[in-house]
């Protein structure tokens, strides 16, 4: 019998209406690889409320797969947030000791879009490595740069070109309890991090990850000219580079969210997934959404230019 896929997503209370779809679409495409999903939803207990709805879209779509909630006192509550993310994200970083019999899960982001099996991603050999996960964007020149001056950025030096977008992440949970990294985990978590527990992740878990195809993790605020040039600066191959633009398999809403800006780029695939699905489809506002349009290109450019002049970190 196949190895359920285990899967976690972390949330509070604003975010109980997205991971309804994102569990939905990976539960529909684990069911269509005849896949079983074993999927743990860490909350806090504002949004525990969720857990009826959650369990009927799990059941409906495959009663072969499990949920599980774990309402739990974030002992991250006090760590620095910016960016409007909330806190709530770094409750990845108590998994290995939340679920003590789980060796290996894939930790998702709740603002994604599952379109295709998760097979080939959990089968991912980790042995001795913590972690595999995509290259982000803050690898790219200008991003790097700009960030350079942050008072901690020393500590990832070593890390440029290598940077991991966290929001999926395969986890080895028994390597990261063989290593004890939440020690450094719980001193890093009281600095101001501008990309929060993702830099955690990599500072401490440098040397020991592995690198997705960026298909598993298409960032959908950077359009296709745009995300050429992780081909350009040696990040990403041209073949990679194509299969995320043409075949991705987890569409991530890093940047605007389709349930708030209709035109948020490729947020039509989003809104085609919900609209098909009659359990989704009376959640999210799409007049709203359609109504709400987002800066001009006029504004895109001045507030760009501003970010890179700007001095301000954090």
């Amino acid at each position: 019998m196949m190895e359920a896929i285990k899967v976690a997503f972390c949330f509070d209370e604003n975010l109980t209406v997205p991971v309804q779809a994102t569990a939905a679409s990976l539960v529909d495409h684990c069911a269509s690889a005849a896949a079983h999903c074993e999927i743990h939803c860490v909350c806090t207990s504002a949004a525990a409320h969720v857990e009826e709805s959650l369990r009927r879209i799990v059941t409906v779509r495959d009663p072969g797969s499990k949920l599980f909630m774990h309402s739990i006192d974030n002992p991250y509550a006090d760590s620095y947030e910016v960016r409007d993310i909330s806190v709530a994200t770094y409750l990845r970083l108590v998994l290995h000791k939340l679920l003590p019999e789980v060796d290996k899960i894939l930790y998702m982001d709740v603002d994604v879009l599952v379109l295709d099996s998760l097979l080939p991603l959990w089968e991912t050999p980790l042995t001795d490595h913590v972690l595999a996960a995509v290259r982000g964007t803050v690898n790219l020149a200008d991003k790097w740069e700009w960030n350079s001056d942050r008072p901690y950025w020393h500590l990832l030096k070593e890390q440029r070109g290598n940077y991991i977008n966290a929001g999926i992440t395969l986890l080895n949970l028994a390597e990261i309890r063989r290593r004890s990294l939440d020690r450094q985990w719980n001193e890093l978590a009281k600095q101001r991090l501008y990309y929060q527990d993702q830099d955690i992740l990599n500072i401490t878990c440098q040397g020991a990850m592995v690198y997705l195809p960026p298909k598993y993790n298409r960032l959908t605020y950077m359009e296709g000219s745009e995300y050429h040039r992780l081909v350009e600066e040696g990040i990403y191959t041209q073949q990679e580079y194509e299969e995320a633009l043409k075949a991705p398999v987890i569409l991530h809403y890093a940047g605007d969210k389709p349930w708030n800006r209709y035109d948020a780029n490729l947020a039509e695939i989003w809104w085609d997934y919900v609209n098909s699905q009659p359990d989704l489809r009376g959640l999210f506002d799409e007049e709203k959404a359609r109504r709400n349009h987002g800066p001009t290109l006029v504004d895109r450019a001045a507030r760009k230019i501003k970010k890179i002049f700007s001095r301000e970190k954090i």
